[in-house]
């Protein structure tokens, strides 16, 4: 029985760490990035030049990411060490989310959390990389392309008060959560 005992609570420690984010981001020079991202970047974000390129690393995923502002919005474009594209983030407002989906998101918070605030809401995309082309430059919404919600918030309930990144689906479901572990020096903004 002491057996069983240790190994679920191994096995519920395992779980609370696979849901932290201990993401590390530092500026590398764009000669570093894999050439199929730059020449990603150059399609979809034709005539612009100033982009920033980060590498991060939350301690087993390894990526780059091209920050820049485009058409009046904060970009963020993933791509994996290889350079294939992993998705888009474009930062939103909260008023930016579809009415269904918002209220889906709202009631979640409502149910789980005392206290809540919003501190950061990108509408994320993923799917294949020429229809997160045709998003950026024909501004084309494939039916393909996968719509969710990264929400940074800060929520307070009887077991903790913590920072937070959520991840909705399009129609406000919680997918994913994660504790968010920031080191002020670790990562940088735009």
């Amino acid at each position: 029985m002491k057996n069983i005992t240790t190994i679920l609570l191994l096995f519920c420690f395992s779980i609370v760490f696979a849901q932290e984010k201990n993401e590390v981001e530092k500026r590398v020079k764009k000669k570093q990035v894999p050439e199929s991202a730059k020449e990603w970047m150059k399609d979809a974000y034709e005539k612009k030049s100033r982009v920033k390129w980060y590498f991060q690393t939350d301690g087993t995923k390894k990526a780059y990411e091209a920050k820049l502002f485009w058409k009046n919005n904060k970009h963020s474009v993933e791509f994996d060490t290889s350079g294939e594209i992993v998705n888009i983030e474009i930062l939103i407002d909260q008023n930016e989310i579809k009415t269904h989906a918002k209220q889906k998101i709202q009631q979640y918070f409502d149910e789980n959390y005392s206290k809540f605030s919003i501190k950061k809401i990108q509408i994320q995309y993923t799917g294949d990389g020429d229809d997160l082309e045709d998003l950026i430059d024909e501004d084309e919404h494939d039916e393909d392309l996968t719509i969710n919600y990264e929400i940074e918030f800060y929520g307070k309930n009887e077991d903790a008060d913590e920072l937070w990144e959520g991840l909705f689906d399009q129609d406000g479901k919680l997918l994913e959560k994660r504790i968010v572990n920031i080191k002020a020096t670790d990562n940088l903004d735009y």
